[in-house]
């Protein structure tokens, strides 16, 4: 399995946009072969930190994703709406 941990910092006064335009990664992601689950999710304590939160099922699964056009769209436009690029932590298990 592959887990993949996306930390984002969303601009000020574009969290509602943002978690609409998220929400088309999300849903397209959890309707993915490959995928075992895929979450979204706003940190505690805060207005504008997120947490994507990904489980695959291999590499090639991962390798798919990233060339859906719902990941393409993701990466073409997370720019508009964070103020510093995406962390990203891979793991195995």
């Amino acid at each position: 399995m592959k887990v993949i941990n996306v930390s984002l910092s969303v601009k000020p006064g574009k969290e509602s946009e943002y978690e609409a335009f998220i929400d088309k990664l999300v849903q397209g992601s959890l309707a993915e072969a490959g995928n075992l689950d895929y979450g979204h999710f706003k940190k505690l304590g805060t207005d504008d930190e997120y947490e994507i939160i990904e489980h695959w099922k291999d590499a090639a699964a991962v390798e798919s994703h990233n060339g859906t056009a719902h990941f393409q769209e993701f990466l073409a436009h997370v720019g508009d709406y964070v103020t510093k690029d995406p962390e990203i932590i891979r793991m195995d298990n």
